[in-house]
C-alpha cells in the first residue's frame, strides 16, 4: 500500500501585506465612486432646479442679458421686446421692413438699435395714416 498522507499545504506570498493593500485600493475607489456620484447629484439638482425655476418664470420681456452687453436680440426675443408674434418679426425681415439683420444658423439676431428705430418710424407712419384718414372728413365738413 502507498503511504497517502496528507500533502503539505502551499504558503502564499504576501500574506497580510497584500490583503491590507488590495483593501486600501477598494477602500479608495469606492471613495472615488462616492464623490463622483455625489457631485452630479449636486449638478442633477442645480438643473432640475433652474428648470423648475424656467418653468415657472412668466416674465415677458427678455432677459437683462440680452439687453446688457450683448445688444441683439433672436426673433422670439424681438418680438417679446416689440409685443409682436415671432412670425410677425420674420415677416418684417423677410418683406425688408428691418434691413440691419445678422442671419444665423438658428434664425435672425437684430439689434436693439434697429428695433427701436422701425418702432418710432412705425408709430410715427401710423400717426400720419391716421391724421391723412381724418383730414378729408374735416375738409368736407368745412365746406
Amino acid at each position: 500500500m502507498a503511504n497517502k498522507s496528507n500533502p503539505r499545504p502551499v504558503k502564499r506570498s504576501g500574506g497580510i501585506n497584500a490583503t491590507f493593500l488590495g483593501m486600501i485600493f477598494l477602500g479608495i475607489c469606492i471613495l472615488i465612486a462616492g464623490l463622483n456620484i455625489g457631485g452630479n447629484i449636486k449638478k442633477l439638482n442645480k438643473t432640475m432646479t433652474e428648470t423648475q425655476f424656467a418653468a415657472n418664470n412668466n416674465i415677458t420681456m427678455p432677459s437683462e442679458m440680452a439687453l446688457g452687453d450683448n445688444k441683439y436680440l433672436t426673433e422670439a426675443e424681438a418680438g417679446e421686446y416689440l409685443n409682436l408674434s415671432t412670425e410677425k418679426i420674420v415677416s418684417l425681415i423677410t418683406s425688408g421692413e428691418i434691413t440691419e439683420y445678422v442671419k444665423t444658423d438658428n434664425g435672425y439676431s437684430i439689434s436693439v438699435e434697429v428695433l427701436d428705430s422701425w418702432f418710432d418710424n412705425e408709430a410715427y407712419q401710423t400717426k400720419l395714416k391716421t391724421n391723412a384718414m381724418a383730414a378729408p372728413e374735416e375738409t368736407t365738413a368745412a365746406e
